[in-house]
């Protein structure tokens, strides 16, 4: 029996790099109770390193808001986000953007 797949569409951009933000695309193995923080970590862990987001130790509790992005165009907790289908995934806001999915936090 084959694994199911689902489709993730990465939101990328390193303002430094001035290329601009596109999306990467990946195929990811999923499992029920799958969050979109697992998600991330799977593309980091086994596809491709250089992808930026908020990932700690203390994540999946829900309390911290640092893993704050957007699923399917939805902001939400990516820790606490439960994933059952293909997902695009953005930060909240993309005028703030350090790296991807890592956004400058509080006033400038």
């Amino acid at each position: 029996m084959s694994q199911k797949k689902i489709s993730v569409k990465v939101y990328r951009n390193d303002p430094t790099a001035g290329s601009g933000p596109s999306y990467d695309s990946y195929q990811v193995p999923w499992e029920p109770g799958m969050s979109a923080m697992d998600v991330l970590d799977h593309i980091y862990q086994n596809t491709d390193s250089s992808v930026a987001y908020y990932d700690h130790a203390g994540c999946a509790l829900g309390i911290c808001a640092r893993c704050t992005g957007k699923v399917n165009g939805k902001a939400c907790l990516l820790c606490q986000t439960i994933v059952d289908g293909d997902l695009v995934i953005d930060p909240v806001n993309e005028s703030q953007v350090v790296k991807d999915l890592v956004s400058q936090r509080g006033r400038k």
